[in-house]
């Protein structure tokens, strides 16, 4: 894993390349501390830096930018080739080349000059993005995972002949040149405030986009007054895998079993290559310790598993997963946090991330991922995706349920009923000390109730379920007059699934998690956690072989009678008692409701109600008070909402 900038100017170029491509490449060295690559074109006005986290072939042939054997491509790459070995084989088959070393990168960028890019990148298994530059063709591509794993950003900074492109795995490091616009993308901001996260391709500021999971953004060198938009297009399409694979259905759930338990097999162990340790999170969930029972029982030697322990025991899997790692005869280590090391973090958080986020398990994550770095750990196998592909969340299998209920009450008497519950009734029922002891009953009524005066369909439903906010109010009366967009323009993707699924709403789920949530929430979190701390993270599940039997494997045999991940589970009971497997899930997060009215209290109160936050104007002050003022005193749980102001507020703090 590495981390990659680049520029390339126009013809009036009046920059420095080499020294701030080198300030740029210092933002991310955290990325890759092990060694740093600068490639220069002057003829092409092109410069590009690596930062290298050794992992496959630790040598100086690994080191990069790397050149393919004739010199034609030069490549910055991020990321790993799983099977790259397969493709270094198949390649001697066909052509001779003279190795220089055992690199994943180097089969890369040496398959990419014999075979091209478009077959390569289907012929390859990994997680990457990099920059590719054609010295033949004078072409800059900038390439990215089918699912998103890895990030890549891009941007322009001046105008006309002094216009620059500038790319990098971090906002951060494009930010170091000098004359990149920094305001604000208030269309990324309402996203933020509804998502907890900003969507592809949107960035915080308007000169900077993320490059989409699995697309291409293709810019022309070719010596101009100024640089060219590029042609972006998708050299991956889900869609397609999805609508040609559902019509290889399995009818049989044993040979459905037999395949999936053998591609799960070969996606993890693929996982395993590496010339550096490498150990697993297993949390005690089932993704977890399922990719930790196959791997297991096909290693050679004994797993490395990781997990964190909390003292709040609503929040701790740690006993469960002690119990997985014991049964299994892993080398397990627990790793216990006082909230005191989670509350010590969270100043930190804008530098690990380097556009607002708000998912508070980014908590945890980083605090695993910086005690198994300690452990001398370079690289951790993860159960993500997991979710997205066998339906493991709530919504995946209690939506249809609670839509089949709810769309036999007509709609109009089903607004009333819901208008009922918010207006007049919630009061009294959060005097109901028995249902509100533990559970935040009234709470969950309340989200309830707003939902059944608005939703007409499950796919509505689905919507509703991902949206943190819907209130407007929350912005100041200057923001709102300048703000005119809706919630549509930046959820395209939930317009839209394959034709094989339309029928399904279930399936349907699954397909927009994995477009959305998946690269812009889960997978954000864990990369920046984890890089932070120079450690590496793979996830087994994300394999492409994994989602192409995914999509064979009827909806059915994922989701049932308020269940998900079903066939998961009867894997898993392969490997473990059953009593391991058919528990409730505690989830990844920790105590924020509980510490904001707590430890974090004078710490938020400064964010919420200081000059900066004034001074900025992006909220309506009057609304923040009512949210903090009914959160402290226990009338209601802005959790979510304030949580995403407080990391907003943060961020902006300290990029300011």
């Amino acid at each position: 894993m590495c981390g990659i900038v680049g520029v390339v100017t126009g013809t009036n170029n009046q920059y420095s390349l080499r020294e701030i491509v080198n300030k740029m490449a210092a933002k991310i060295v955290h990325r890759g501390p092990d060694n740093r690559g600068i490639y220069f074109d002057e003829n092409l006005s092109f410069c590009c830096a690596h930062q290298r986290l050794s992992i496959l072939d630790l040598s100086k042939a690994g080191n990069q930018p790397m050149a393919s054997f004739n010199k034609r491509m030069i490549i910055s790459f991020n990321g790993e080739i799983y099977n790259f070995k397969e493709l270094r084989n198949k390649l001697n088959l066909e052509t001779k080349i003279i190795w220089q070393g055992n690199s994943d990168t180097e089969v890369l960028i040496n398959a990419i000059e014999y075979w091209g890019l478009k077959k390569t990148l289907d012929l390859a298994i990994g997680m990457f993005a990099f920059a590719l530059l054609d010295n033949f063709q004078k072409k800059l591509y900038l390439v990215r995972d089918r699912f998103g794993e890895k990030p890549l950003y891009w941007g322009f900074a001046g105008s006309n002949s002094s216009k620059a492109l500038v790319f990098g795995s971090d906002i951060s490091a494009i930010k170091e040149f000098p004359s990149i616009n920094k305001d604000i993308n208030l269309k990324a901001l309402d996203a933020y405030l509804k998502f907890s996260c900003i969507p592809s391709d949107l960035t915080v500021y308007n000169s900077i986009k993320k490059l989409k999971p699995g697309h291409i953004a293709e810019f022309s060198l070719e010596r101009d007054l100024e640089i060219k938009y590029p042609h972006i297009y998708k050299w991956w399409d889900y869609k397609k895998i999805i609508n040609s694979n559902k019509t290889k259905e399995y009818i049989s759930r044993e040979e459905a079993l037999i395949d999936l338990e053998e591609t799960l097999k070969n996606a993890a162990t693929s996982c395993l290559v590496s010339d550096v340790p490498v150990g697993c999170f297993l949390s005690g969930g089932i993704d977890s310790s399922l990719l930790t029972a196959i791997l297991s029982k096909n290693s050679f030697n004994k797993i490395n598993t990781f997990t964190i322990g909390f003292e709040n025991e609503n929040y701790d899997e740690s006993g469960d997963a002690k119990k997985i790692a014991n049964f299994l005869g892993t080398h397990h280590e627990e790793i216990t946090l006082m909230p005191s090391e989670a509350l010590g973090l969270i100043p930190n958080l804008p530098k690990i991330y380097s556009e607002p986020f708000a998912d508070s398990s980014q908590i945890p994550t980083a605090l695993i991922s910086r005690e198994i770095k300690k452990k001398r750990i370079d690289v951790a196998l993860t159960g993500d995706g997991g979710d997205e592909m066998f339906g493991g969340y709530v919504r995946h299998f209690q939506g249809s349920r609670i839509w089949s209920k709810l769309k036999l009450i007509p709609y109009p008497l089903r607004s009333k009923i819901g208008s009922l519950i918010e207006y007049s009734l919630k009061r009294k029922i959060d005097n109901i000390y028995f249902l509100n002891k533990n559970n935040n009953f009234s709470e969950k009524v309340y989200k309830i109730a707003g939902r059944l005066k608005t939703i007409n369909s499950s796919d509505e439903l689905y919507r509703s379920l991902l949206t943190i906010n819907q209130d407007d109010n929350i912005y100041s009366e200057s923001l709102k007059y300048e703000y005119r967009h809706s919630l549509s323009e930046h959820s395209d993707e939930l317009n839209q699934y394959p034709n094989s699924i339309s029928s399904d709403p279930v399936a349907r789920m699954l397909y927009w998690d994995a477009l959305t949530y998946l690269p812009d929430d889960i997978l954000v979190k864990v990369d920046r956690a984890s890089m932070a701390y120079s450690l590496e993270t793979r996830a087994p599940f994300l394999d492409k072989r994994v989602a192409e039997i995914a999509w064979r494997i009827p909806t059915k045999m994922k989701v049932k009678n308020g269940q998900g991940k079903i066939i998961l589970k009867e894997l898993l009971c392969k490997y473990l008692p059953k009593e391991y497997v058919y528990r409730p899930k505690k989830g990844f997060g920790v105590p924020i409701k509980e510490w904001l009215r707590g430890p974090l209290k004078d710490w938020a109160e400064e964010l919420l109600k200081g000059n900066e936050i004034k001074d900025q104007n992006y909220f309506s002050l009057k609304k923040i008070d009512n949210l903090w003022d009914d959160h402290i005193n226990g009338n209601k749980d802005n959790t979510s909402i304030l949580w995403s102001i407080l990391m907003w507020q943060a961020w902006l703090n300290y990029n300011k």
